[in-house]
């Protein structure tokens, strides 16, 4: 047994999040202005469907992903608040909550296929083989 081998999955975790979360900030900053503008009815004012990553801070998680999870509550059809929610549970380390989060995102996505942001769609895509890798290689997939 090598000790070396935990390090190296250490070093690809973390680089798999510094791409996910850049990849997540570029989402939220072109999604930012036409958030709501494709949903139906009226959720909670003070809760923007974009508003989950805002004022981010990674000394303060779990806050954020509470903030993340009205959000969710908020816009339940909306894939966005999901994918940003996906990132804060890599990024705390609960992989499984990430993907069943990108799982049920890819499909909202899905049922939208004519308003669908593309780079939202590949978000997800990229995301959801993340998930399918990792499910393979834990022997689950």
């Amino acid at each position: 047994m090598s000790l070396r081998r935990p390090r190296q999955r250490q070093g690809r975790c973390s680089r798999l999040r510094q791409v996910l979360l850049t990849v997540s900030l570029l989402l939220l900053a072109q999604a930012c202005g036409n958030a709501n503008s494709s949903r139906p009815g009226k959720p909670d004012p003070q809760l923007k469907a974009s508003s989950c990553l805002e004022n981010l801070s990674l000394q303060k998680l779990s806050e954020a992903l509470d903030h993340c999870n009205a959000v969710v509550k908020s816009h339940p059809d909306n894939p966005i608040p999901l994918t940003d929610r996906s990132l804060l549970h890599t990024l705390i380390g609960s992989d499984d909550k990430a993907c069943a989060d990108v799982s049920l995102a890819a499909s909202l996505l899905k049922s939208r296929q004519a308003t669908a942001d593309p780079l939202l769609r590949h978000e997800l895509d990229v995301r959801q083989q993340s998930c399918k890798q990792r499910a393979t290689m834990a022997g689950k997939g």
